[in-house]
């Protein structure tokens, strides 16, 4: 049996079953040049949601968005821990133009399904990056929606 990663996607309710990396092909992104078709998850739910607070509202959060878990085969996804080696201010906010350019050269070469990326807002942590149009994506499982229930105390100033 393959090893596996389970990685997870929050996304609005409305597209929270859309597959297809439409947002991040329509917008652009930290690791995509618009017009490239790209899905965003991440190792831990959590992380998900610090990711997501960085550019949302708490109760939007809370109100209007889901999350999916997936199953990815293991040995499908490229990585790269390193990235401050091969793109110059891979942190840096609003992303930088090298850091699109370097994941859009990786979703046109399909070289492979995922790449997993520290996140910009715990490096420790990995987000896993999807690329929809690669050939072995029909072997990711993905399980159906659930609520995102967030606890309220999570952005208590208290």
């Amino acid at each position: 049996m393959a090893a596996i990663l389970k990685v997870y996607r929050l996304a609005k309710n409305n597209f929270i079953n859309d597959l297809t990396g439409e947002g991040a092909r329509l917008y652009g992104g930290r690791w995509n040049k618009r017009g490239d078709a790209l899905l965003y998850f991440s190792e831990h739910l959590s992380l998900c949601v610090l990711e997501l607070l960085t550019r949302i509202d708490y109760d939007l959060i809370t109100k209007e968005y889901s999350y999916i878990e997936a199953e990815v085969p293991l040995g499908l996804i490229e990585s790269l821990t390193k990235p401050e080696k091969v793109v110059k201010g891979w942190r840096d906010n609003p992303p930088v133009s090298r850091t699109q350019d370097y994941g859009s050269t990786w979703i046109n070469s399909k070289s492979s399904l995922g790449l997993s990326v520290p996140s910009a807002v715990l490096p420790k942590e990995l987000n896993i990056l999807i690329n929809p149009l690669h050939k072995s994506f029909s072997k990711i499982k993905v399980s159906k929606s659930f609520p995102l229930d967030l606890d309220a105390r999570v952005l208590n100033s208290k």
